[in-house]
């Protein structure tokens, strides 16, 4: 994915930035402020906002990513009483916050919306968080290889597939809950 990172603390900005290449992302920014962010929102698919940036706030980019149906979390070291009610339901992750968790919540996200895309696309989606996931690759396109298997015996057994993203998705979230051991090494 295409992540767009709004933070003005520089050492911060980097972090996040060199752990998001890092996990196999691609990093739009770091911006520092929201003026020279807000014209790479239709470029992102998902994004990492600080909440204060300097004398100002990143909530007009929360505001035209949440047009444009893009995930984004909050990255602050303020609470919740601190976010408008209209952002109170996106997830807040605390600074220092962990880039894994954070990008597990974006992509779990992503894959979740309705900006499906083809079976490639999918695919590419159930990959990447699969490796988020679990830190083995090999383990996270075992874990991947096998949905796509029973997706495959599904639809030999005649199920009726009207929404295949959600099929994966549900095969796996199952996969993960029950058998997530069974793939590591």
């Amino acid at each position: 994915m295409r992540i767009l990172v709004v933070e003005d603390e520089y050492l911060i900005a980097q972090q996040i930035a060199q752990d998001i290449s890092n996990l196999g992302d691609t990093v739009i920014g770091p911006f520092a402020c929201a003026a020279d962010a807000i014209g790479h929102v239709p470029d992102a698919d998902a994004a990492i906002l600080d909440v204060r940036l300097g004398d100002y706030t990143s909530f007009s980019i929360a505001d035209a990513l949440h047009t444009q149906e893009r995930p984004f979390v909050f990255l602050t070291g303020y609470t919740s009483a601190e976010i408008p009610l209209r952002f109170q339901m996106q997830p807040i992750h605390s600074k220092p916050g962990l880039t894994r968790s954070i990008l597990v919540d974006l992509h779990d996200r992503h894959l979740r919306s309705d900006h499906a895309g083809g079976a490639r696309d999918i695919l590419v989606d159930m990959l990447a968080y699969a490796r988020l996931r679990i830190k083995d690759r090999s383990a996270a396109e075992r874990l991947v290889e096998a949905v796509m298997l029973d997706a495959i015996i599904a639809v030999e057994n005649d199920v009726v597939v009207s929404d295949l993203r959600g099929l994966l998705i549900d095969l796996l979230d199952r996969e993960i809950r029950s058998n997530l051991l069974r793939y590591l090494n």
